[in-house]
């Protein structure tokens, strides 16, 4: 009995990074049985602070030797955050949240792999931010990376037509008192970026996925899905 209860385990075990189309579903837990995400070639972990629309919104996914974070949002997912119903239009979100704070005045260098699978060509579909958003201090964003009608906002020769299906290095230094530099596959094309309006009581963290505003007009299903891997964030400069 004892040996087929072990065997039971280590079956569902092995099932939980796996799956018969090689994708499995997001299910790291901590102890407060809230879904985090981290995966091995990470040192950064996030978690779902504001829910997801649906179980696929945010889901793990692996091709050959590589497992990776998938986010796919579709029309009308509104986001579970309090401010998401309420805006005009309403905001549409599948995104995680970092589970610790950045330190303030001090230099980060921020790398992760991306990869634009589909979308990305509708209003303002942001894919990374720096937020400052706490209790007791609804705040701005300090950064928000997005495309708006398939061009990147701080670099307008980046489109999304000429990288869609691409797997991309990406590399953020940043200050978060100060300013930020990003490249793109070793290339540098914002220099010395601004932040959106800094708050004292604001303290800063980053965010992965998928948010934008919704269209109540739309006939289709407004699918984007966007893949991110290898997030690893270090403190001072690189």
């Amino acid at each position: 009995m004892r040996k087929f209860l072990l065997l039971i385990i280590i079956v569902f075990l092995a099932g939980c990074k796996t799956s018969s189309d090689m994708v499995s579903s997001a299910g790291y837990f901590d102890t407060g049985g809230r879904i985090t995400y981290q995966d091995k070639d990470w040192n950064v972990e996030f978690y779902d602070n504001c829910g997801l629309p649906e179980s696929s919104s945010v889901r793990w996914v692996t091709e050959g030797k590589e497992t990776f974070l998938r986010f796919t949002l579709k029309n009308n997912q509104v986001g579970g955050c309090s401010v998401d119903a309420t805006r005009d239009p309403y905001r549409e979100r599948a995104e995680i949240k970092q589970t610790t704070i950045l330190n303030k005045d001090t230099d980060y260098s921020l790398t992760y792999r991306i990869r634009f699978v589909k979308g990305f060509h509708y209003t303002s579909e942001t894919f990374m931010q720096i937020h400052q958003n706490v209790s007791g201090c609804r705040v701005t964003p300090l950064l928000k990376l997005e495309f708006s009608g398939g061009y990147f906002r701080w670099h307008w020769d980046t489109q999304i037509k000429d990288i869609l299906g691409k797997w991309l290095d990406v590399k953020v230094d940043f200050n978060t008192s100060k300013s930020y530099n990003m490249y793109l596959n070793g290339n540098k094309i914002v220099s010395s970026g601004y932040y959106f309006k800094r708050y004292a009581c604001g303290e800063p963290f980053l965010k992965f996925g998928i948010y934008r505003p919704g269209d109540p007009n739309a006939t289709d299903e407004r699918v984007s899905i966007v893949d991110i891997d290898k997030i690893n964030l270090v403190e001072g400069k690189k």
